[in-house]
């Protein structure tokens, strides 16, 4: 689906490019595929208890990533070395959740995609790139809208297709399933994924409802959105089951209607959803992490290097203790598109400022954002310089956000995990 919006003159980057207050961690998905990012660490405290309960359908849905096993590996502890982890969210129609969404999920629809991922959309991709130490965590969202060379991928039949250019990034799982995405990620961004998630709509219910729900703060109403509809009032919310799905999937009353506006909204809930996690109400809760253990694993695919329950131990342990304004979540950078106002392009100096600073393992700097602003500052080769030349910072034209920043008008949290 394309984004509309009025046509108005434009610079190098894209008006929708801005993330205003309200957008706060990462661009998950429509309404799945952040979950997973954080919950990876949650389900550490029942994963290998449970292995077999739990784990059963992980194993029976295992993705093969090219290059990469077929068997789990025996992780025992996670190197001091970065690991990078694709999590994509597919806009799939489920048996068990196509009454919600009505005509947008037809029975013929729900059968045909029962077995199939062709056709299928990942409209939601980040790449969790976990540093070494001093362990940091950066999450890059890649807009479904971006342009991009794909490489061959071979189809859910085994046979190759033809490499193409100029493709939207969200067409490469339904050429050749998460596989594909991971290789367009890193044809894209130079960054190797050694581990990938897949979850869709259905995960996103199940997790919330596993958690009690998590607390947005918005610093502006959304309106009343006939498709999704969904209407929120600025403020506090708790979003529990259906309703956070409908609050990551709302694009068309935001304040450009734009994918990259829903994106913002995505990132406020997977900080909220952060916050939640590492939160004793969850993490001291038993019943509660069994809960979440059991809608992750039954909501989730995962490639073969995260079903030795170890794998996630060993991730968990590398996350844990990180402070949460060490979580950084931040879009890969683009710009309009000069032949189609509907898609983005690469702007691939700002990545390489980014691509750098996560090489080097330097913390990034994220821009404040002016909630009177409406337009998308033109971006420059180089940053701002630091105070502190240890720490790069992001290009003006991009914004970004921790895991501590509840939002506009919503107090700091404090936390590790």
């Amino acid at each position: 689906m394309s984004s509309s919006s009025s046509h108005r003159p434009r610079g190098p980057v894209a008006r929708h490019t801005k993330m205003r207050s309200p957008g706060l961690i990462p661009r998950l998905l429509k309404g799945a595929a952040f979950a997973l990012s954080a919950v990876l660490v949650a389900i550490v405290g029942v994963g290998a208890y449970a292995y077999n309960d739990y784990f059963g359908s992980l194993r029976e849905n295992a993705i093969t990533l090219a290059g990469q096993d077929v068997d789990a590996p025996d992780v025992d502890v996670l190197p001091n070395e970065d690991v990078n982890i694709l999590v994509t969210g597919v806009d799939k129609c489920e048996e068990d959740w196509a009454d919600q969404f009505g005509d947008r999920c037809p029975p013929a629809l729900v059968e045909a995609q029962k077995n199939s991922y062709t056709g299928q959309l990942n409209d939601v991709n980040m790449i969790i790139h976990v540093s070494p130490e001093p362990r940091r965590v950066t999450v890059i969202s890649i807009p479904r809208d971006l342009l991009v060379d794909r490489p061959t991928c071979e189809d859910i039949d085994g046979n190759p297709s033809s490499p193409a250019s100029s493709v939207k990034f969200n067409e490469s799982y339904g050429v050749g399933g998460v596989d594909c995405v991971a290789q367009t990620a890193t044809q894209l961004t130079g960054l190797e994924i050694d581990h990938a998630a897949l979850m869709t709509w259905g995960g996103v219910i199940d997790i919330t409802n596993a958690i009690g729900g998590v607390d947005v703060c918005l610093a502006d109403p959304i309106p009343y959105d006939k498709e999704t509809e969904l209407e929120l009032e600025a403020g506090e919310h708790t979003l529990v089951g259906y309703e956070a799905l409908q609050f990551l999937r709302t694009r068309k009353t935001l304040a450009t209607g734009s994918d990259l506006d829903r994106i913002g909204n995505q990132q406020l809930y997977m900080g909220a959803l952060v916050r939640k996690l590492v939160s004793n109400e969850t993490f001291s809760d038993a019943l509660a992490m069994l809960r979440l253990a059991r809608a992750v694993t039954s909501n989730a695919e995962v490639s073969t290097g995260l079903l030795d329950p170890m794998s996630m131990v060993s991730i968990a342990g590398a996350l844990r203790g990180i402070p949460l304004e060490d979580y950084a979540f931040i879009q890969f950078p683009a710009a309009d598109s000069p032949v189609d106002r509907y898609r983005l392009v690469p702007v691939q100096e700002s990545w390489e400022l980014i691509a750098q600073a996560l090489e080097q393992n330097q913390p990034i700097l994220l821009g404040e954002d002016d909630p009177e602003a409406t337009e998308t500052p033109a971006p420059t080769d180089t940053p701002e310089p630091t105070t502190d030349p240890t720490k790069v910072a992001l290009p003006e034209y991009l914004r970004g956000s921790n895991a501590n920043d509840p939002g506009v008008g919503c107090e700091p949290a404090d936390g590790l995990f």
